[in-house]
């Protein structure tokens, strides 16, 4: 939409620089908060993009009484989730030493209010009823994308032996569906493959590279569903909880906080993200980066609402993938290439001084090198948040 086109003179509309400045942010996150949907972008021809002066002022005055209530602090503040000085902490443990020692299995028992004495060295792996099993297969060819399979799997499903949350046994009933979810996007039992990140690794992949994987891919995925596993009362968990609240057994809130995923940020970033990597994969050099910046528009995968300076979650995992997977690794399926595209992209990133990369980008990031089906990233967002 033009400014032109929206009916309204250039006293409803600000620049670039003056949105930024009345903000007090820099430019680049005001991509960002477009790119999240916080704000609407009209362009002005030559002039560059416009923004609405009252999507700017609410903004502001949604930070000023933040700020007002945490102080100078970026706080997200439950019994389950807390970020403090740009560090994310479950249960009062920081993810940074959970993700070194412990899987995604013990991770969700954590959240869902296991003490870490009570977790097992060695968790089982999740299983769902055999009878759930043919109506994930009914449908599995009709739906390209992991996450349609999931909503499509889950919603047959949730009409069948009815119970409340409030009735179920929860932590049982929520290791069904994880295992019941990952089965409907990969076809691939977690029970037969050390868990959900085994199954997600295999069985993500197209099945043509399926036979060699690249190495400690099940170890990154693992990582990467610890780091995406909470992060507040987002409107997805919002979803879910509405739907349990009103006597909804866990299937239909699961589905519920889905159906939201497709309508929030790391969703659609996922796809952007891949879109970019993949300019820099068959071109290299491109420089799209800068192509962004100069035509004033966002760069997908970077900035965070709650990280004041980056996100932590999106810095373990790139690291870990950079520990894992160093300029000489042989990669299959052109994951060496994907690789260098990879750190081509942080740098151009950098070099342009834009806010660092977000989870979304990460997960995304992990996803493209390894070679993974189109929505992968998506899909396994998604599945960490169930």
């Amino acid at each position: 939409m033009s400014v032109e086109e929206s009916g309204m003179d250039d006293g409803m509309w600000l620049t670039t620089e003056q949105a930024a400045r009345r903000l007090g942010v820099k430019r680049e996150t005001i991509y960002a908060y477009t790119s999240r949907g916080l704000l609407r972008r009209a362009s002005d021809g030559a002039r560059g993009s416009r923004f609405r002066r009252d999507d700017i002022e609410r903004l502001a005055a949604r930070g000023r009484k933040t700020r007002e209530r945490e102080g100078s602090r970026a706080v997200l503040e439950s019994s389950i989730a807390l970020i403090r000085n740009d560090r994310l902490f479950y249960r009062g443990y920081d993810v940074l030493l959970l993700c070194r020692g412990m899987g995604f299995e013990n991770v969700s028992h954590l959240l869902w209010g296991a003490s870490v004495e009570a977790l097992p060295a060695v968790p089982r792996a999740w299983a769902f009823p055999q009878e759930w099993r043919p109506i994930a297969d009914a449908d599995r060819d009709r739906f390209p994308l992991p996450l349609d399979r999931i909503v499509s799997g889950l919603a047959a499903l949730s009409g069948a032996g009815h119970r409340s949350v409030i009735e179920e046994d929860c932590t049982v009933e929520a290791e069904r569906v994880i295992a019941y979810a990952v089965y409907c996007a990969t076809g691939v039992l977690p029970v037969e493959h050390g868990g959900v990140a085994g199954a997600l690794a295999k069985g993500l992949l197209p099945a043509s590279g399926r036979a060699v994987m690249p190495p400690a891919l099940v170890s990154l995925v693992d990582v990467a569903l610890n780091l995406a596993a909470e992060n507040g009362l987002a409107a997805p968990t919002v979803c879910s909880r509405i739907v349990a609240s009103v006597g909804g057994d866990m299937k239909a809130a699961v589905l519920a906080g889905l159906c939201a995923m497709r309508g929030t940020a790391p969703g659609a970033a996922a796809y952007r993200v891949e879109e970019l990597l993949g300019r820099y994969y068959e071109n290299p050099g491109c420089a799209q980066i800068a192509k962004l910046v100069a035509s004033d528009r966002p760069v997908p995968g970077t900035g965070h609402l709650a990280f004041r300076q980056r996100d932590p979650r999106a810095a373990i995992l790139l690291e870990r993938m950079a520990a894992e997977w160093p300029p000489d690794t042989d990669l299959p399926a052109g994951g060496a290439l994907r690789m260098a595209a990879l750190r081509e992209v942080l740098a151009d990133i950098r070099e342009a001084g834009l806010v660092p990369v977000n989870l979304d980008f990460a997960v995304s990031a992990l996803c493209f090198v390894a070679g993974m089906s189109p929505g992968a990233g998506e899909a396994l967002f998604s599945i960490a948040r169930v």
